[in-house]
């Protein structure tokens, strides 16, 4: 029921707001608020406070405060809110009136092809984080672990913006990467992905760089939250590939972001509303590259609990080969009671990560809580000389095949764009890695300016037209002649065969019609 508002003496009239909601703020005090149109306006903030809303004070005469949680709201928070907007969202109700709980699981496996684990994940009360490390055992794990040791320090309930405190974790794990590298010429070069949610409460703040994934379960339909860093993904962005291409492409695992030490970074940064029910779950590319996302979404909708769905997600990994190491953390969204509230979480560590982890609790988590690590098989011991040779080894070998594959994919694509004017063949993808072109000019057919083109087909070559091969590139370029030499043409005849020829005088300089 709606509590009746403490009013004031006013020196003039005013129009005052409609609340149909008995969640109300009013600042406090008697200082009048800074210049602000002399009027009351209405602010909901639905997505961030789920049913409940919000109603601000524009005017510049104080009022009393009522808040349905009876929490004193200062006259500077008061002021701050009329001057950029709505609260924050923990003044939204959701802790008092709808309060949820975070239940969570980590699984990670080393897989059925790989020897080490190179991925690192965390489940903590407040933040879920999967790194995915590459080069090799003599750096991959190290990478992965340190992020995740980094980003354990934004696991708590922070009062800021949950974005701020989690890019300033994301930040400090590439520094601590790029320290590392420094300090052992052994690990120049190695990396990690990273994709962690932050909960504040209310609301989840993502960071994401690589090609691990986020997905958010809602009412049974499954979204991917996150878009893959990879050079594939690009292609399929462009339309040169569909999705389920990109799944059989020899080049899905070149990533071209992620955690390597360099300055600066460009990770993907959101906020996420949820709800109660809400599912999210992180994952290595050892799960999403073998397991569908029609599969990920049903097991994760039918599984009873989140550690259920951790366990059945890795083993759908394993069944469909594992080729890669596999990693899965999951979070899900519940109305807490009282008892829940109460209880103290437990965190998991699992993957490369829960190897330093018993030596290094203080580091990685301020709380004293208990932190539990997934079963872990012992590794044979080996020899110091040998690891760094083995690791250089199958760098060299992996590197070479991967780069043999992409090259040779890349040497069978073509496209038709335009070189010093005219239409000319690419072979290639029109696409950089950095300061590497992944194309060059195959062929300049001559005699056809991109100006003699219909302006339509001008656009479409001066955006590139892509072809299978070859043979389709050629096709397009004496499809393109004959649109510019019908546009053109003063005299057409039939040769013998009947076909029709087109001659010479097109009255367009450069542009040769005769076959």
């Amino acid at each position: 029921m709606e509590s009746s508002p403490t009013t004031m003496a006013r020196p003039e009239a005013s129009v005052r707001p409609h609340r149909p909601d008995p969640f109300i703020v009013r600042p406090t005090g008697h200082r009048p608020l800074p210049p602000n149109p002399e009027m009351w306006t209405s602010q909901r903030i639905g997505a961030a406070c789920g049913q409940a809303s919000a109603w601000r004070l524009a005017g510049r005469e104080p009022r009393p405060v009522t808040i349905r949680s009876d929490r004193q709201v200062s006259w500077g928070e008061a002021t701050r809110w009329a001057r950029s907007g709505p609260p924050p969202p923990r003044w939204c109700g959701s802790r008092e009136s709808m309060p949820l709980t975070l239940r969570y699981a980590a699984r990670s496996d080393v897989g059925l092809v790989r020897e080490g684990n190179e991925d690192s994940g965390y489940a903590g009360p407040y933040l879920l984080a999967v790194a995915d490390g590459m080069g090799g055992h003599a750096a991959g794990e190290v990478a992965s672990r340190a992020a995740i040791e980094e980003l354990l320090n934004a696991d708590h309930l922070t009062d800021g913006d949950p974005l701020d405190v989690l890019a300033a974790a994301v930040i400090a794990a590439n520094g601590r990467i790029d320290d590392m590298a420094r300090a052992d010429p052994a690990r120049a070069g190695m990396g990690t992905t990273s994709t962690a949610l932050l909960w504040n409460g209310v609301q989840l703040a993502l960071g994401h760089i690589g090609d691990s994934r986020a997905y958010l379960l809602r009412n049974g339909s499954l979204t991917q939250i996150t878009r893959d860093h990879t050079f594939v993904q690009s292609l399929v962005d462009d339309g040169r590939i569909t999705p389920e291409d990109a799944r059989e492409h020899p080049a899905r695992s070149v990533v071209t972001k992620v955690l390597q030490g360099q300055s600066p970074i460009h990770p993907d940064y959101s906020i996420i509303d949820v709800y109660a029910g809400d599912r999210v779950l992180i994952c290595s590319d050892g799960l999403s590259d073998v397991v569908t996302d029609h599969e990920i979404e049903a097991t994760l909708a039918h599984a009873h609990t989140v550690d259920d769905a951790a366990d059945q997600l890795i083993a759908m990994a394993l069944d469909a080969g594992a080729p890669d190491n596999v990693t899965v953390v999951i979070g899900e969204f519940l109305e807490a009671d009282a008892a829940v509230t109460g209880e103290t979480a437990e965190a998991f560590v699992v993957g490369s990560a829960a190897e330093t982890v018993e030596d290094q609790t203080a580091e990685f988590h301020q709380d004293p809580e208990a932190v539990r690590y997934a079963p872990r098989a012992r590794r044979r011991r080996r020899r110091r000389w040998l690891r760094p040779m083995i690791a250089v080894a199958a760098l060299i070998v992996i590197g070479w095949a991967g780069l043999t594959c992409a090259n040779g994919w890349v040497r069978d694509q073509y496209y038709v764009g335009v070189s010093n004017g005219q239409v000319a063949i690419y072979q290639g993808v029109r696409h950089e890695l950095g300061p590497v072109h992944l194309s060059e000019l195959y062929a300049v057919p001559g005699g056809l300016p991109l100006e003699a083109l219909p302006t339509v087909y001008r656009d479409e070559v001066g955006a590139t037209i892509a072809a299978d091969d070859l043979d389709e590139a050629e096709q397009v370029v004496h499809t393109l002649r004959l649109r510019a030499c019908r546009a053109h043409q003063r005299e057409t005849t039939q040769t013998s065969s009947g076909q029709e020829w087109l001659g010479d005088d097109v009255g367009f300089p450069g542009l040769l019609c005769a076959e």
